[in-house]
């Protein structure tokens, strides 16, 4: 097999460190032993019919794309565009806040007195994410080759070793005496979730999120040396793996910890902290900040590689973006040229670090512009599924969804877990239900997350226009 193609294996690295991220893990352990429930609530609602979608779709139309090809297909490129620009516009926002988190994670290695001065951190963090993500363009310019080096890497020191050592803690605490700090006896009351209570109804709803992603690796598809075969074992096998370490994991983290003290930002630290203490094993939290930077890099890699490829394909539909963008590099193959554009934007949004009051403040405008754009295209895929079912059947399906009522409960499950999601973002947190928030924080809120729609779809929009009146002139020159 060729350096530069993926195989079966690649697509499951790919997909796990694009999808299963370890900071998804404290935000659920709160909930104790009902968190199992609420990982296989929102694997059934979102991920099974997520994984069956992508599964067939990208066997039936294994090439470069995904998403783009896949709506194109069944609504026409000018919608197919619309998705590509708003998946792209989630994803350049995406990057700069992950990189804020990994090497806010990689500050516990540091000495105490450069990580409580705030200036430093925010030309630490700042001056470090743009430099990192160069160099990860860098390399995938160079090919794929070293998409799979470091994808490779990332799923071994950032998602399995972590992992292994987290399950590996919580059996020695148990074996050392140590009573279980979390309440999974089994009971009614433990395991089932309060699904009466809002509050949980809407944290389930985004813990759907968790599991989203696996669309990334089906925009690469033609970079694979058998689509048809590796991509359906490749999903299976994916699906397996994140369901069930998102599961464990989180049962070892309440082993070590209670899970009404957890924190859900710095819960895995938190805990890694406690019980390395009291096993005389201090040395364990700094093991986990390098796999923690280590796994985040790894999650940017992927999402940096998959939505560049699906770009460079929608541009060569009427030229969109011109000749330039869509041209590989002569020797690696690569679509240099868009990776060098996304890179610019990337760099100037981590400049946020910087202009915002405080690093936090910057992580969460981000999380906001990028929140909505992230679930259009999820919105316009699983009715194109269903639609090209209908108006495509004799397109060869090496995986398809089986039985007739399968392939409508799947897509229409996943359709509905995503709108329903899409309405819980414009539910005004907590703090701004209150009676002290003001209309201006109220309407700032929901400014800030139609922004990044708004301008995604304008910019689509605008764009396709301009190269279809570019293209009428062409022809009549």
């Amino acid at each position: 097999m060729s350096n530069n193609l993926l195989g079966a294996k690649d697509i499951v690295f790919m997909n796990v460190i694009g999808i299963l991220s370890l900071r998804q893990i404290p935000n659920v352990a709160p909930y104790g032993a009902s968190a199992m429930i609420l990982w296989i609530i929102a694997a059934f609602c979102f991920f099974i019919p997520l994984a069956m979608v992508c599964g067939e779709l990208s066997t039936a139309w294994p090439k470069d794309g995904g998403i783009f090809v896949w709506i194109k297909e069944a609504f026409g490129k000018k919608m197919g565009w619309i998705a590509t620009v708003c998946y792209l516009f989630s994803c350049v926002i995406f990057f700069p806040m992950m990189l804020q988190f990994a090497f806010a994670a990689i500050a516990y290695l540091m000495p105490k007195e450069l990580t409580d001065n705030a200036i430093f951190m925010k030309y630490f963090i700042g001056i470090g994410s743009i430099v990192m993500f160069c160099v990860l363009t860098f390399l995938n310019i160079l090919g794929m080759k070293w998409t799979k080096i470091i994808n490779s890497i990332s799923a071994y020191c950032g998602i399995f070793i972590p992992t292994a050592l987290i399950i590996i803690l919580a059996f020695l605490w148990l074996l050392s005496g140590y009573s279980m700090q979390s309440k999974y006896e089994f009971s009614l009351d433990n395991y089932l979730p309060n699904l009466s209570d809002w509050n949980t109804i809407v944290f389930a709803s985004s813990m759907m999120f968790a599991f989203a992603g696996l669309e990334i690796s089906g925009m690469v598809a033609g970079r694979t040396a058998n689509p048809q075969k590796d991509f359906p074992r490749a999903m299976f096998y994916s699906a397996i793996c994140i369901v069930g370490i998102y599961m464990v994991g989180t049962w070892a983290l309440n082993t070590i910890y209670p899970s009404d003290k957890t924190d859900i930002v710095e819960g895995i630290t938190q805990a890694i902290a406690f019980a390395g203490n009291a096993l005389s094993m201090p040395w364990l939290l700094q093991i986990i900040a390098i796999c923690l930077f280590v796994g985040v890099v790894g999650q940017v890699n992927s999402w940096l590689v998959g939505p560049i490829y699906m770009l460079q394909e929608a541009s060569k539909e009427d030229k969109i973006l011109g000749d330039g963008i869509s041209k590989l590099h002569p020797k690696y193959q690569t679509p240099h040229k868009a990776l060098i554009y996304q890179a610019i934007i990337v760099c100037v949004l981590c400049l946020s670090t910087f202009l915002s009051e405080s690093i936090a403040k910057a992580y969460w405008f981000l999380t906001a512009l990028t929140t909505i754009c992230y679930f259009i295209p999820y919105l316009i895929m699983f009715p194109a599924f269903i639609y090209l079912r209908k108006i495509k059947p004799d397109v060869h399906r090496v995986f398809k969804i089986p039985g007739k009522i399968l392939p409508i409960i799947f897509p229409v499950l996943g359709f509905l877990s995503v709108s329903f999601a899409v309405f819980l973002i414009f539910i005004p947190p907590a703090e701004l239900s209150s009676n002290d928030a003001t209309f201006i924080d109220k309407f700032w809120y929901f400014f800030k997350i139609f922004l990044g729609g708004v301008i995604a779809i304008a910019t689509a929009l605008i764009t396709y226009s301009m190269a279809l009146k570019r293209n009428d002139i062409n022809k009549g020159e």
